[in-house]
């Protein structure tokens, strides 16, 4: 049904033709490649743990989360599988390295105390029960590394791409089919809306357990909204204005990420007020997008028509926004289970039931619509399943970060099963100073992004160039994260 043109390679390969020419028409990578490589992101994250947690138990008096020291750790084991792996050089090296100094220092952290009387109530039990608040929310570490690792990746690829040392098959496909930048696309939006439920939660105010109504969320919304938007309208003046290369079959000819983004917070209360399960409202939605998508004319004039209006020419922005806002509400859905402080120890372990089984389900939907139907993802237009790939990804991603966090923290202290650990111990310097900006991080690189391409002719580059000018680009975007986080400024 798609009709594709194979245009002729432009000579120039500093020409704005060549930049576009280069990352149309991409057929993307297979979902094993995709889930081994982005795996580095997981190990990475469990070699830190079992270091932390083999650093604290070896002398907790001594322990120094803040130290330049443990700095500099986290830069090589969080950045440096990072830039080996989406390059393609030395991923299963990278992985190995990983897999061996994770299990080293798993297995220096000390077993705890040995339980005689099997039958007696776990201390650990005890302790977090008896501390629990209504109503309270306290920071989940599990949330804060998956944003967080979710945010460079996609900080990061946004202008590798635009370098010879990384894979094009790694890039935004055309229209059907899978790759990494596909899915960070899907698992920002994704990771937003886990987060983005908290203000639609019960709170504590003055002894009672209150919920925000209609309009105040909708009020807020609005709020939200209102920088994104402003972005989305400089994004789209300046690249007009210094003739920014753009693939238009992206999100169109004037639409842009931001725009996406912007109108999520004003239709997200619509969509919690037609339905309390959020679950169902986020399918339902799905559903009879891709039905009208499939079963009508919809799906070929999407694929095939001209821009020839404001809305032909934007098509792929307006309408893949259906498919995002599902994508968001099933986030949502997610934090929900996740988000809010455990009422028992028994709880917080059945949260893994309830996280695997989303994860689950989002499988067995992609595997019926893909491999049953035929349907591929796409993420031009965000399908149905193009989403659950997304939601599955995600919550597999998250369940995992859950698991690692449950089987290192149990060797910790009874006093310590809830609060009262150490700076530097639950989160890394890095990712929490990126996760408490996180819009801000993300702004900050797509500008850096622009300016590197205009300043900088990036294919021409050579390996070692290509590298140093990702290592400065890297360095350049977190520099403002952790003054702000040093400073204790939370802008967005």
């Amino acid at each position: 049904m798609l009709n594709t043109v194979e245009l002729e390679a432009p000579t120039d390969v500093t020409s704005k033709e060549y930049k576009e020419w280069r990352v149309s028409n991409l057929e993307g990578s297979s979902l094993t490649e995709i889930h081994l490589v982005l795996s580095t992101v997981l190990l990475s994250y469990w070699c830190w743990k079992c270091k932390t947690a083999a650093d604290y138990h070896g002398n907790p008096k001594l322990f120094d989360g803040r130290s330049w020291s443990r700095f500099v750790f986290e830069c090589v084991v969080f950045f440096a599988p990072m830039f080996l792996s989406l390059t393609e050089r030395f991923l299963y090296p990278t992985l190995a390295a990983l897999v061996v100094a994770s299990l080293y220092y798993r297995w220096k952290i000390p077993n705890p105390p040995y339980r005689h009387d099997k039958w007696a109530p776990d201390p650990r039990a005890v302790v977090f029960d008896g501390s629990y608040i209504e109503g309270r929310i306290t920071p989940k570490s599990y949330l804060s590394i998956y944003r967080a690792e979710m945010m460079l990746l996609t900080c990061f690829c946004i202008l590798a791409v635009d370098f010879n040392v990384f894979p094009l098959k790694f890039a935004k496909v055309e229209t059907f089919g899978t790759s990494i930048m596909d899915l960070g696309v899907g698992s920002f939006v994704f990771s937003a809306g886990v987060v983005g439920i908290k203000p639609f939660l019960p709170r504590m105010v003055k002894d009672k357990l209150v919920t925000a109504t209609l309009g105040h969320q909708l009020k807020a919304g609005l709020w939200t909204a209102l920088p994104l938007l402003v972005l989305g309208f400089s994004r789209l003046i300046l690249t007009e204005s210094v003739d920014y290369q753009k693939h238009v079959s992206e999100y169109g000819t004037h639409w842009n990420f931001f725009f996406t983004l912007g109108f999520l917070p004003i239709f997200v209360p619509i969509g919690l007020c037609l339905y309390s399960d959020l679950r169902v409202t986020s399918t339902a939605l799905l559903v009879l997008y891709q039905c009208f998508y499939t079963l009508t004319p919809l799906g070929s004039w999407l694929e095939n028509a001209g821009r020839t209006d404001l809305l032909s020419a934007n098509r792929e922005g307006i309408f893949s926004f259906i498919g995002y806002l599902a994508m968001f509400l099933m986030g949502m859905s997610l934090g929900k289970e996740v988000l809010p402080d455990a009422p028992s120890f028994k709880s917080r372990r059945m949260r893994l039931v309830t996280v695997l089984g989303v994860w689950t389900t989002a499988a067995i939907c992609l595997f019926l619509a893909d491999f049953v139907c035929g349907v591929e993802p796409s993420r031009r237009f965000a399908n149905a399943p193009y989403c659950f790939w997304v939601a599955g990804f995600n919550s597999f991603m998250l369940w995992m970060f859950m698991m690692i966090e449950e089987d290192i923290d149990s060797k910790l202290p009874p006093e310590l099963s809830r609060c009262g650990r150490p700076a530097g111990y639950n989160v890394p310097l890095i990712l929490e100073a990126v996760n408490m900006n996180s819009l801000t991080t993300f702004l900050i690189a797509n500008l850096l992004t622009g300016a590197t391409n205009m300043f900088t002719e990036t294919l021409l580059c050579d390996t070692i160039q290509s590298y140093t000018i990702l290592a400065v680009y890297v360095s350049m975007f977190m520099l403002p994260a952790l003054l702000l986080y040093r400073m204790g400024l939370r802008i967005r």
